[in-house]
């Protein structure tokens, strides 16, 4: 099994994106048309980071706090973990080797939406005078010296808009790859757990139809020689959740901290919306939503894989297992033993993401975004 086949929305995000992050074990190589996008959109990216630091420091200092914070936490977020994703290419192959949406998809058109219009409202300031300074970009940048015409304005606006969003899909494109990861981690432990319960229920209705002794020690024997191989599939398992460990755990501490801050500067956005124009407001609210829906599904999907690596037996366990011989009830112990295998992906405890954890982001992001909206 590949990622392309299994979800063709992430294969396609992930070569929109340009990140083309692998989606196959057999190393199939991408098309060149693939990486010839590729090559532009981290082209696009520098140019767009550039100006975009250089604005950040230009630009008047409330502005550049107010509209350039959250964007310089995506930049950052976005060149980490595609860094780390980068650096560990044959450890993602081996993971996918070893394999063998909606709510993200509506994120992904209404975030790319708002950011299309937040970022190129500048444009509209020409039909109201005729020169212009680095506090009318909605995104701090810098492409020339102050003051300057509408024919600076105009391009680097659309430029500044074309880098902006494609900043996102990368952002984006990383966040469904990781997610997928997780997801299909998360239906290997299921497979685990329904293939145990489906044993047992069988084997159970054998013996209510066959006492016979030799029935019995024929039907164990086989039901040892079917947990065997269950076994070892769940050892597989393991070492994949070992694995996606080394893979991501750096960049889901990362998260938890970096979504701290970009909440908290979502909220310090928020604020101004009042003096905003519609459209503006319209793009910084759906915007706001979007992320939230977004952090809120990669929490669920982590969330919903340490609770499935700790409920395997859970089903199987009221389907008369202790019925079995010795031999049998000794493996399924051990299985119920390994429920303590929790899978936790976080590289430090404190900064694992889960449901509750959601919560404690979005509680601390709002206590910071009081302090510097009080302290400004």
């Amino acid at each position: 099994m590949n990622f392309r086949n299994a979800n063709l929305f992430n294969s396609r995000v992930n070569v929109l994106s340009g990140n083309l992050l692998p989606v196959a074990a057999d190393n199939s190589r991408f098309s060149v048309i693939c990486r010839a996008h590729s090559v532009v959109v981290w082209l696009i990216e520098l140019v767009h980071t550039i100006a975009f630091v250089f604005g950040l420091f230009l630009a008047p200092e409330g502005k550049s706090l107010k509209d350039g914070t959250v964007c310089a936490v995506v930049t950052l977020e976005a060149s980490f973990m595609l860094t780390r994703l980068y650096s560990r290419k044959k450890l993602m192959e081996e993971f996918v080797r070893k394999m063998n949406v909606k709510p993200f998809l509506i994120y992904g058109v209404t975030s790319a939406i708002s950011i299309t219009i937040w970022t190129v409202q500048p444009v509209a300031l020409v039909f109201e005078k005729s020169t212009f300074f680095y506090g009318d970009y909605n995104l701090p940048a810098a492409f020339s010296a102050e003051p300057f015409s509408s024919r600076v304005l105009i391009p680097s606006t659309i430029f500044m808009t074309i880098g902006s969003v494609y900043l996102f899909l990368k952002k984006f494109g990383v966040d469904v790859y990781m997610m997928h990861l997780v997801l299909m981690l998360t239906a290997q432990y299921r497979y685990t757990a329904e293939k145990l319960m489906i044993l047992f229920r069988d084997l159970q209705n054998y013996h209510a139809e066959s006492q016979k002794e030799p029935y019995r020690s024929r039907e164990d024997r086989w039901m040892e020689r079917e947990l065997k191989e269950l076994c070892q599939h769940q050892n597989t398992v393991l070492n994949m959740s070992f694995i996606l460990k080394k893979l991501l755990s750096v960049n889901f501490s990362l998260l938890y901290i970096n979504n701290v801050f970009r909440f908290c500067f979502i909220g310090i956005l928020l604020s101004s919306v009042p003096s905003m124009t519609f459209a503006e407001g319209i793009s910084v609210v759906s915007f706001t939503i979007g992320s939230l829906t977004q952090f809120f599904l990669l929490c669920s999907s982590i969330q919903t894989l340490s609770d499935a690596s700790t409920e395997i037996t859970d089903k199987a366990f009221n389907e008369g297992w202790y019925q079995f011989g010795p031999p049998i009830k000794r493996t399924f112990i051990l299985m119920i033993m390994a429920n303590n295998l929790e899978c936790r992906i976080a590289a430090i405890g404190k900064f694992n993401l889960s449901l509750p954890s959601f919560m404690t982001i979005i509680n601390q992001s709002y206590s910071i975004a009081l302090l510097f909206l009080r302290a400004t």
